[in-house]
């Protein structure tokens, strides 16, 4: 950066600052330093996403989860028994053989199937007595309103852990066995882990699952565009159920292999049994027969079938059809290379934000994109005209494009700041971690310590983070950007680490750069902060809290209900894990942590430390922040 930016002092600010980060500096030095610090410090993502190559004609690809092989040969769990961690289950039956050697396991007939799980405590899950306490009628009344569609990839790991931990569940003698289970699958199957709810149904010693292993089955085939074992297994199964499910397969499948008449009669009998098919399917099978145009210009909530259906045809799918809650739907609408290529980077933009593609699917798919000569000779100055995914896309290819170092800095800067304009700036992000790594932490790269430290803390490389930060420090009395970044990267640093003490001095310093007054959200930012940092437990000084009664007294944004906080503080004291984490996702709601009102926010961060699960915890004030600006 030039250097008459750096050659700038604000003396009075420094001064304060600089006595401040002595302080702080000397604190540190009584504890391990923030550098030392491992990335174990940071939240393991619980559902491994591989690099992926750049989409073709094929759909995005899955996650690894839905890329094991040898689902049926995975090894149920109970409350006393244990197995490999999740990107482990489909290993070859004779490796699960060999580690299952040794194990001495009861009568699978002693086993509860409610009971089974598939991910160990030792391999990421909870512990075996997470439902200790919970009321089997509280369980079944609050898991199916799970807020899996929330934009939040620490509430989706949460999520999978408490619907994957095996533990004994709450009994009911009157109950059907394997109720619990099968719900736990059919709210994996929402969130389009197909696979992985088959491995769970599989692992049950006891209950009939057959029918909708099957039709999870059936979904993960047309979500792949696997027609012929999609058809295959419709025409097997509609001999031994008449489910509606089948017969719309089935007739999809006639109308495939051009056995119209066939296809024609089925709709005629589906409608005459009381389950006439939804307008966009009949839609759909008149145009394959040629009866219609199959022109739709709204597919609200729709179904794997119905989206495998356009991508067979090669139509557009319509806008709304994005609205789709199960992930699974938003990859296969980014692998179409057929579709507008705009509605194809929204699509993976919003599975990646809920931590169901991998960020580098993102990438694949910004490379793709075709802009003219001009467009790519100024990318920054083009992606101002530009909306959306598309000005991220071309702001992409200018960051890979270019090999000089400190020129990659600015324009991943550019993105970064682009991106926390339009609500992306988590996924841009992770998308750009690659790149952002190809830079190293030092004091020539000062001026871009604050944009770095923020991308590598959403991206939940705190570790790294760190060291930005560290640079920033160690720079902040010749460099005015660097004594900005330290004061910026200050709330996320403190947030992640384990000190009970919040320093104060760093705080007043925070604070006067917030702007008081003369900003409007930095009251809220204030707020926030405070917040979060006394859910995990730091202690605030009173007078720190008094600063902000001279702005708003009042929270605009959404509460949870009155009785929703008193079941949660409830859950949390008594130490009962399970109904805590299931009443702090609910709480935080299907707006996630970026939306959700500062008291909520704070009492689900609370509770979810209250039981132990203190990275959780930072891993969701940690999304919180970035959203709030801090």
């Amino acid at each position: 950066m030039p250097d008459s930016k750096n050659k700038r002092r604000h003396w009075g600010f420094a001064t304060i600052f600089c006595a401040a980060l002595t302080a702080f500096i000397f604190a540190a030095a009584q504890t391990p330093s923030l550098a030392q610090s491992t990335d174990s410090d940071a939240p393991i993502r619980l559902v491994p996403l591989e690099e992926v190559s750049p989409p073709s004609e094929t759909p995005v690809p899955e996650l690894v989860l839905e890329s094991m092989p040898s689902l049926n040969e995975v090894t149920p769990l109970s409350a006393v028994e244990t197995l490999a961690p999740l990107e482990e289950l489909g290993q070859a039956e004779s490796a699960a053989g060999a580690d299952n050697a040794g194990v001495e396991v009861g009568a699978l007939a002693d086993i509860n199937a409610d009971d089974i799980g598939l991910l160990a405590e030792q391999s990421g899950g909870f512990p075996n007595a997470l439902w200790h306490g919970t009321r089997r009628d509280l369980l079944t009344l609050l898991m199916p309103r799970l807020p899996i569609e929330a934009r939040s990839p620490a509430m989706r790991t949460a999520t999978l852990k408490l619907l994957l931990s095996p533990g004994a569940a709450p009994r009911d003698e009157t109950a059907e066995t394997g109720a619990l289970l099968r719900l736990r699958a059919d709210i994996l199957a929402d969130m389009g882990e197909f696979g992985v709810a088959i491995a769970l149904l599989r692992a049950a010693p006891s209950g009939d699952f057959e029918e909708i292993i099957a039709r999870y089955d059936s979904d993960r085939m047309f979500l792949k565009l696997d027609f012929d074992g999609a058809c295959e297994q419709a025409r097997a199964r509609i001999d031994l159920s008449m489910d509606a499910y089948w017969q719309r397969a089935l007739i999809f499948c006639q109308s495939k292999n051009e056995q119209f008449e066939a296809a024609s009669l089925g709709l005629d009998l589906l409608r005459e049994s009381g389950y006439a098919p939804d307008a966009a399917f009949v839609t759909l099978i008149n145009g394959m027969s040629g009866y219609g145009e199959a022109a739709l210009n709204s597919m609200p909530n729709p179904s794997p079938l119905l989206v495998a259906m356009l991508r067979n045809m090669g139509i557009q799918t319509p806008r709304n059809a994005l609205d789709a809650a199960n992930p699974a739907l938003l990859r296969l609408i980014a692998g179409a290379a057929d579709s507008d290529i705009e509605l194809r980077l929204v699509a993976a933009e919003q599975a990646e934000a809920v931590g169901a593609l991998p960020a580098a699917s993102v990438g694949a798919l910004y490379a793709q994109v075709q802009f003219t000569p001009e467009e790519r000779a100024n990318p920054i100055s083009q992606s101002a005209a530009m909306d959306g995914p598309l000005a991220r896309a071309i702001l992409y290819q200018a960051v890979t494009a270019e090999t000089v170092p400190t020129a990659r800095a600015e324009v991943i800067g550019v993105a970064l700041q682009r991106a926390q304009e339009e609500a992306r700036f988590s996924t841009m992000a992770r998308v750009l971690l690659p790149a952002m790594q190809a830079l190293e932490a030092r004091p020539g790269f000062a001026w871009f310590a604050g944009k770095a430290g923020r991308a590598y803390f959403a991206s939940g490389r705190w570790e790294e983070a760190r060291r930005w930060f560290d640079v920033a420090l160690a720079q902040r009395s010749s460099n005015v950007e660097a004594q900005q970044a330290a004061i910026a990267l200050w709330p996320l640093v403190a947030l992640t680490g384990e000190e009970s003490e919040v320093d104060p001095g760093m705080l007043d310093v925070w604070w006067q750069a917030q702007g008081g007054a003369t900003d409007p959200g930095a009251y809220h930012r204030g707020g926030l902060l405070l917040t979060l940092l006394a859910a995990l437990g730091r202690n605030i000084a009173a007078e720190q809290w008094d600063v902000l009664l001279a702005g708003p007294l009042s929270e605009p944004s959404a509460v949870a209900s009155p009785a929703l906080q008193y079941a949660l503080r409830g859950a949390a004291a008594d130490g009962r894990l399970g109904e805590t984490v299931l009443l702090a996702l609910l709480g935080l709601g299907a707006g996630g942590p970026e939306n959700a009102g500062l008291n909520t926010l704070g009492e689900a961060v609370a509770a979810l430390r209250a039981v132990g699960l203190d990275k959780d915890a930072q891993a969701v004030a940690v999304e919180a922040a970035l959203a709030g600006g801090l």
